[in-house]
């Protein structure tokens, strides 16, 4: 295996374990439940990396089990925010946000 393959290997994994911690069915029903309470009618998985991660496993479960629940969804286009001291860079990747 080259250098490459390795990395892509490992920035793969590294996606799938976040993916899984984020979009575990019993923390995102406890984010909703909260929302909820607080008056809320939508919550938005917020993501600390700006990964695209809505292909993966744990998204799909998610969006199984939302629509179990009767609950609607989307992915939302969300941009990277701008540093001052850097380039300006256009980039987004999709969150998902739900509604009730």
């Amino acid at each position: 295996m080259k250098r490459a393959e390795g990395n892509v290997l490992m920035a793969t994994n590294t996606r799938t374990k976040y993916a899984e911690r984020l979009f575990k069915p019993a923390t995102v029903a406890a984010a909703i439940d909260e929302a909820a309470f607080q008056g809320h009618r939508r919550y938005r998985v917020v993501q600390e990396f700006p990964f695209d991660l809505s292909d993966t496993e744990a998204a799909k479960a998610l969006e199984k089990w939302l629509d179990s629940e009767q609950f609607e969804y989307v992915w939302r286009p969300t941009r990277l925010e701008q540093d001052d001291f850097r380039p300006s860079i256009v980039a987004e990747y999709p969150e998902l946000e739900i509604t009730w």
